[in-house]
């Protein structure tokens, strides 16, 4: 786990402290736990982050790893309504609760799960096709699936057609099997590609 330690220059304040499930705490991160706060993508511009007498820049940069999990940033902030924001919102009212650590922490994982392209195509099927997910589970999970498929010889099977159709369907789901395979699979169920299929991915 890692903690940040921010102390806000030239007031009296107690120190904020974000602590994170990640060793991997990135300049960015800082930005969305701030952002929790109501401190904005503008309000940037008019705070300089220091740690260990270098000034943080870049979004991408890690601040903490494993070697050194704790790191202390001062904030100088030099436009007084932005002042009075951040002291209200950071540095008020038990504003560091387990509550408020544990949402920053969520919103850190939540974001680096949406980064995922496999998430996202899930999310917009949920959202603009939900009844395929019911569809897909009936699709496997339906029907009487035998567990014993015999191998055969090239020379015992017959479906060569419904061979090349699922060599396809396997294809646009990136999965490939032994051609072999495939050939037992489909003679085991007689050419059924719908039973062939779902054995596939079942196992």
């Amino acid at each position: 786990m890692a903690t940040i330690i921010l102390k806000l220059v030239g007031q009296m304040k107690q120190d904020y402290i974000i602590k994170s499930s990640t060793f991997d705490f990135k300049v960015d991160d800082l930005k969305r736990c701030l952002a929790i706060k109501n401190i904005y993508e503008e309000d940037f511009n008019k705070i300089k982050f220091i740690s260990n007498g270098t000034s943080l820049n870049s979004y991408e940069e890690n601040i903490t790893n494993q070697d050194k999990p704790e790191i202390t940033i001062y904030m100088f902030v030099t436009d007084k309504e932005l002042l009075d924001r951040i002291i209200f919102n950071m540095y008020n009212n038990d504003a560091q609760s387990d509550d408020n650590i544990k949402i920053i922490d969520t919103n850190i994982k939540t974001l680096e799960l949406l980064k995922d392209p496999n998430f996202l195509i899930l999310l917009r099927i949920c959202i603009n096709q939900p009844e395929y997910f019911n569809k897909v589970a009936n699709f496997i999970t339906n029907g009487n699936i035998s567990y014993k498929i015999n191998m055969i010889t090239p020379e015992q099977f017959t479906y060569y057609r419904e061979l090349e159709e699922l060599k396809i369907i396997l294809f646009n789901i990136n999965t490939s099997k032994d051609e072999l395979l495939l050939m037992s699979i489909l003679q085991h169920f007689e050419g059924n590609i719908n039973m062939s299929i779902r054995y596939i991915i079942s196992n």
